[in-house]
């Protein structure tokens, strides 16, 4: 399942981006992406994470790079659910104090 801008951008204020994880836990560009890749079997697309799809999101992508919560190099960006957001940030944390 892929978010459109059909789905009202409002719905999506409280997810977070992959950049957002990355600059909060000060890691580069990339942690965030492979610690999700990592847990991406505990998460169910639609309802822990959407993927925005650049053909019909394009209004939503360019907001959310305007305000500088997606990487603009990003083809294909991901926003995480509050709760596998915080999923990803702890297991980043983990990683990171190893």
């Amino acid at each position: 399942m892929n978010a459109t801008d059909s789905g009202g951008t409002d719905h999506y204020c409280h997810w977070l981006s992959l950049r957002e994880l990355d600059e909060a836990a000060g890691l580069t560009k990339g942690a965030a992406f492979r610690t999700f890749k990592a847990l991406l079997g505990d998460f169910a697309e639609g309802q822990d994470f959407v993927v925005l799809d650049p053909q019909t999101a394009q209004a939503l992508a360019a907001r959310l790079i305007a305000e500088g919560r997606l990487y603009r190099s990003s083809i294909k960006p991901v926003l995480l659910a509050p709760a596998a957001a915080a999923r990803v940030r702890a297991a980043m944390s983990a990683s990171k104090q190893r």
